[in-house]
């Protein structure tokens, strides 16, 4: 009798098991490429006018993409089809300062022709605050390089270069002469709040003839573009720096009487890219900065899956990609169909095909599609500073970024130092799908997983790597190719699937 109930029990298992691999299989070739191509050429028509954030025609794309959602039977947590938060378009307000206290001595400076306020800073004021120099205010420790190294910024303002060392010389480190991620304001003050720093007086090459700084605040000038200064998102979390652009009288008063000048100090980096950072003593500088803003509201969409496990349906793995482009320009629409009308319908597919399984996966699993990317990942950076649940209970993160052109067989992973786990059970999902796999780190900032790293879950970021274009309006449904997007979107898929019925949790790396 006994027998003959574990033989039965046995069958039960099996039957279950080939069930689950039956419906596993099912959802998989759900993705098609038909229904992705439908996704792409509906979200990349001139009636959502390159679906620019904020705009009318932005949110009538979240529109579609939730009701692809909730036609597959996904609905956003607690009922709530979109994470709202506010994009601001700034102002200069009332009070904008920048004085320098040197020797007992103060020197104000002028706004507009010495300093302007960058649309980052945030509304406060620093007072006598010390001064170090951080040359390009870059660590990048792939390419042994950190500004950063044998100074304490803590509490002081950094005084950096814009740009990053070496940036004409095709046999740079940094890329080879094409500009990093490291060159961006943002990374660069990020990287400057990392190691305590209050502010950022920030100096263009020494080399430069003007000798005032760029300005695009509409009230200092006598035609304003149309505009304005640039979005950005409303900081509801954490620090914000006190960030300006100086022309070339703040650093000739900063420098005066040092052992070297800032063009030495320029060139020595950039000739042999080591770092020259030290304290500027006797030196103080007082700034302020105080910005009115306008408030645009957008949206994130997302849906939600419970996992099935009773303990790992508490952790989450998250699929997204970002839903907005660069709307239009001088009167043509930027369609953004590979980028990325092309993610954007991968996210909704693969919903679509965990919706539809029979059994469940262990651990929870949100999709979801971000606004603001084009604008400095405005929506994933959002969601990561209000998550669905603790980021510490993020077990993963998949991002698909323009999916859909170059060599159908390839496909671009990057990422994969984040975690050895992750990188593994990507390749074995792959073993299923057969694609050329190229991994590199190139890119790495510039889509919606950065954020996610940042707060220390693993990620990959799935892409066909570059176009002719990209970010013009010739990125239209045509030039896609629909079966390369089925098959990166099956990966995911697979990917995703695993990780999310793996007895463990992936592991983490933090390798920059």
């Amino acid at each position: 009798m006994k027998k003959s109930y574990s033989i039965f029990v046995l069958l039960l298992l099996c039957s279950a098991h080939l069930m689950a691999q039956s419906g596993l299989k099912k959802a998989l070739h759900s993705i098609t490429s038909e229904e992705l191509y439908t996704h792409v050429a509906t979200l990349a028509d001139d009636a959502f006018k390159g679906r620019d954030t904020p705009s009318p025609e932005l949110d009538s794309a979240a529109a579609y993409v939730a009701g692809e959602f909730n036609a597959a039977g996904l609905f956003g947590p607690n009922g709530q089809t979109y994470q709202t938060f506010h994009t601001l378009r700034a102002r200069l307000g009332d009070r904008n300062t920048l004085t320098l206290t040197k020797n007992g001595i103060e020197t104000p400076f002028r706004l507009k022709n010495d300093f302007v306020p960058l649309s980052e800073t945030g509304n406060d004021s620093i007072q006598n605050a010390p001064v170090v120099f951080a040359g390009f205010g870059i660590t990048a420790p792939e390419y042994g390089y950190d500004d950063y190294a044998g100074i304490d910024a803590k509490g002081k303002i950094v005084v950096i270069f814009t740009g990053e060392p070496q940036e004409q010389d095709t046999a740079s480190v940094f890329a080879g002469g094409r500009a990093t991620d490291y060159s961006k304001l943002r990374v660069k003050a990020e990287n400057a709040i990392h190691h305590g720093a209050i502010g950022i007086i920030l100096a263009g090459s020494p080399h430069r003839r003007f000798r005032k700084p760029p300005n695009y605040w509409p009230s200092l000038m006598r035609n304003a573009p149309e505009g304005g200064v640039p979005l950005k998102m409303e900081k509801t979390t954490g620090p914000r720096l006190l960030a300006v652009r100086v022309g070339k009288k703040v650093p000739a008063a900063l420098f005066e009487g040092c052992d070297k000048t800032l063009i030495e100090l320029y060139d020595a980096i950039n000739t042999d890219l080591k770092p020259r950072s030290f304290d500027l003593t006797d030196v103080a500088v007082s700034m302020a900065t105080t910005l009115d803003t306008d408030r645009y509201p957008t949206h994130n969409v997302w849906a939600y899956l419970e996992g099935s496990d009773p303990v790992l349906k508490d952790e989450l793995v998250v699929i997204g990609g970002h839903y907005d482009h660069v709307g239009q320009r001088n009167g043509e629409i930027y369609n953004g169909a590979d980028d990325n009308a092309s993610g954007t319908s991968g996210v909704i597919e693969i919903a679509e095909a965990f919706a539809m399984l029979d059994v469940k996966p262990k651990r929870s699993m949100l999709f979801m599609t971000f606004t603001g990317e084009e604008k400095g990942l405005f929506g994933s950076y959002w969601y990561t500073d209000h998550p669905l649940v603790e980021m510490e209970k993020t077990a993963a993160m998949f991002c698909m970024d323009m999916i859909s052109r170059n060599d159908t067989n390839a496909v671009v992973i990057i990422g994969d130092q984040c975690s050895k786990t992750l990188t593994a059970t990507c390749e074995a999902a792959n073993a299923e799908i057969g694609m050329e796999m190229t991994k590199t780190s190139e890119w790495f900032f510039q889509s919606d997983h950065y954020p996610f790293y940042k707060k220390g879950v693993p990620v990959l970021f799935f892409n066909s790597g570059d176009t002719e274009d990209l970010h013009k309006p010739t990125d239209d449904v045509e030039k896609i190719i629909p079966e390369k997007m089925q098959r990166i979107a099956r990966l995911v898929f697979l990917t995703a699937y695993k990780t999310a019925n793996a007895a463990e949790r992936p592991d983490y790396i933090d390798f920059k």
